[in-house]
């Protein structure tokens, strides 16, 4: 995550490069269903590009 602009979800590394969903890794309390998670850093991504 360090490497990701958690503002439009935008690689740090590689520009133009986004990242939505499971592919973070990210952990919440969410009762093992992420789908908030996906749905907001797709949203993020989608209106970054």
């Amino acid at each position: 995550m360090k490497e990701i602009d958690p503002g439009t979800m935008e690689s740090k590394l590689v520009r133009g490069l986004y990242f939505a969903g499971e592919v973070l890794d990210l952990d919440a309390l969410t009762g093992g269903f992420n789908l908030q998670i996906a749905w907001s850093t797709g949203y993020l991504a989608g209106i970054s590009c």
